[in-house]
């Protein structure tokens, strides 16, 4: 399975940050162009499988649906 690992605003509602691994994820966090995206909020961190994640961003695109609306994560 490929993943990519996702910054999710705290609402849920758009996703911020997209990367191949947790540690560039974390260093996009820490970077000064993740700095101005996230504007100090808090966030959530996801993984996720690459094409799961390539249908919801289509589908986001498409209806103007929320991250939360569109996936519910698994505990």
């Amino acid at each position: 399975m490929d993943s990519k690992y996702i910054a999710v605003d705290l609402g849920r509602q758009r996703i911020l940050i997209i990367a191949n691994s947790m540690a560039e994820l974390n260093r996009l966090i820490l970077s000064q162009r993740g700095q101005s995206v996230i504007k100090k909020q808090a966030v959530w961190i996801y993984r996720i499988d690459s094409q799961t994640l390539s249908q919801v961003r289509e589908k986001m695109a498409q209806t103007g649906a929320s991250f939360g609306q569109l996936v519910r994560p698994v505990e």
